[in-house]
């Protein structure tokens, strides 16, 4: 049951990206989108990938692989609204591989965990730093923050279940962080939609 339960949240995982991806297409910008956030995406779900095929668990390989090439087709299309090079913006997120592949194979997967969750952390700090400053939130998909956050607390359960400490750690830890995401947008959303609504609205004397 529980593998099947991780093959739900492998599957729900690798589309996870898609709405952030469809939504900047669609909206044909990326405001409050973090680029930062999704360099650091495309250095962690790499890391998981290797990750998973070193621990030998194939919900984690081939949909972090998607995930990677989704997370990486939104960079460029930010770096590229910004009108920036987009090779440069590749550096971090190949470190961030390379470094967290070294730590998982010569430390082990509970060190591991424990480090891929600085930068997946991060990059979601910096996403609600964008969502707390960014005057335009137009770029930011709602669907994506929901779906992250629901695919962070199944990662979690079967992190506990498989007693499998990597996940234990990170996932745990991006269930918080979503969350408060999630929450701050909507509440920001919401704020949004009444000064609108205030600014409209029609004198009942006129």
């Amino acid at each position: 049951m529980i593998e099947v339960f991780g093959w739900v949240a492998a599957a729900i995982g690798m589309a996870s990206f898609f709405p952030q991806l469809i939504r900047i297409i669609r909206a044909r910008t990326a405001a409050g989108v973090s680029l930062r956030n999704w360099q650091f995406l495309v250095g962690t779900q790499g890391a998981w990938c290797a990750h998973g095929f070193l621990v030998g668990v194939v919900q984690m390989q081939w949909p972090n692989l998607v995930m990677v090439l989704t997370a990486l087709a939104i960079v460029v299309f930010i770096r590229k609204e910004r009108g920036r090079p987009v090779l440069p913006a590749l550096v971090v997120p190949l470190l961030i591989i390379a470094a967290l592949y070294a730590i998982d194979v010569f430390v082990g997967g509970a060190a591991f965990g424990l480090i891929v969750a600085i930068p997946q952390v991060g990059g979601q700090m910096a996403q609600l730093r964008e969502i707390l400053r960014s005057t335009d939130l137009s770029g930011i998909s709602l669907g994506y923050l929901s779906i992250n956050l629901l695919v962070n607390a199944m990662w979690t359960v079967f992190g506990f279940v498989t007693v499998e400490w990597a996940l234990m750690v990170c996932a745990t830890a991006m269930t918080v962080i979503c969350s408060i995401n999630l929450i701050t947008y909507l509440t920001r959303r919401r704020r949004a939609g009444r000064v609108i609504s205030d600014a409209t609205a029609v004198p009942a004397s006129l």
